[in-house]
């Protein structure tokens, strides 16, 4: 078990346990960040908690190198790279993957996960499906929980991928963490940007935030960050497996981060302000 500071993920922990949706269970949690703001905290808080509660994750980096998680795990006390040895996190590095493709200059084999870029295909995301299926694969079979978190999903926007294929990728994603087999269950985490200049990339997460049990919305400051407050963070929640919830929860946080905690506060109560 790896020694993982908790300050930096309890206020955080904190406010999803207040909201009364935990996220796990075959739910999907959805996390959505600006030009301004960066998930990579949020998304080092998903791989340490599931650590510390022995589920093993398995991370797809679309934007990010794996040394970029690599490097904020161990501020906080998570060596990645041991963890990775271990088989505790796996990663699909699409970043990597990419640049293969990019240096097989067109010459990529059918089943490369990122094959598409070389040839147009009718499933495009079938290949790196697959590859996280695998990779995911010994884990379903025994049934212990895991998770699998795919970040910034509108970056396959960018490599020509239409949005309805990313939505199928993500159901089907989806389904991996389902109760299937029965004795299955996972979570899956969807990071994904929100760019008011692009529709697509719009449609992409508002569409996934009817999907999701849990959001978490990182937004910066109209006035732009301060030296006490870095941008808000709201968290709503709404558990769709309960027929009597029919309003979500909504919190809304200040938040400022620090070089080993992201430290959360109710608005207009920042150091600055006190």
């Amino acid at each position: 078990m790896a020694c993982i500071s908790n300050r930096m993920f309890e206020s955080v922990a904190s406010a999803v346990r207040g909201s009364g949706v935990d996220g796990v269970g075959g739910k999907l949690t959805l996390v959505t960040q600006t030009s301004t703001t960066s998930a990579s905290g949020l998304i080092i808080n998903f791989i340490a908690s599931s650590v510390t509660a022995d589920w093993p994750v398995c991370l797809l980096t679309l934007h990010n190198t794996w040394g970029h998680y690599c490097n904020i795990g161990n501020k906080v006390g998570l060596n990645l790279r041991n963890q990775r040895e271990q088989g505790t996190v796996k990663v699909v590095d699409g970043l990597q993957l990419v640049s293969g493709v990019i240096d097989a200059k067109g010459n990529c084999d059918d089943n490369h996960s990122f094959s598409f870029i070389c040839k147009p295909l009718q499933y495009p995301l079938k290949n790196l499906y697959d590859n996280l299926k695998q990779t995911v694969h010994p884990w379903r079979e025994s049934g212990i929980q895991f998770q699998i978190i795919l970040e910034d999903v509108e970056s396959l926007l960018h490599l020509g991928v239409r949005r309805k294929d990313i939505e199928t990728f993500i159901h089907y994603c989806w389904n991996l963490v389902g109760k299937s087999p029965p004795s299955t269950v996972g979570s899956l985490v969807v990071v994904a940007t929100i760019d008011e200049a692009d529709e697509d990339a719009n449609l992409l997460s508002h569409n996934m935030t009817h999907l999701a049990s849990l959001h978490l919305s990182l937004h910066g400051l109209s006035t732009g960050p301060s030296r006490e407050v870095h941008g808000l963070l709201r968290i709503t929640a709404l558990d769709r497996n309960c027929p009597n919830q029919c309003v979500p929860l909504i919190q809304n946080f200040q938040y400022k981060m620090e070089e080993k905690n992201m430290k959360l506060f109710a608005p207009g109560t920042s150091a600055n302000i006190l």
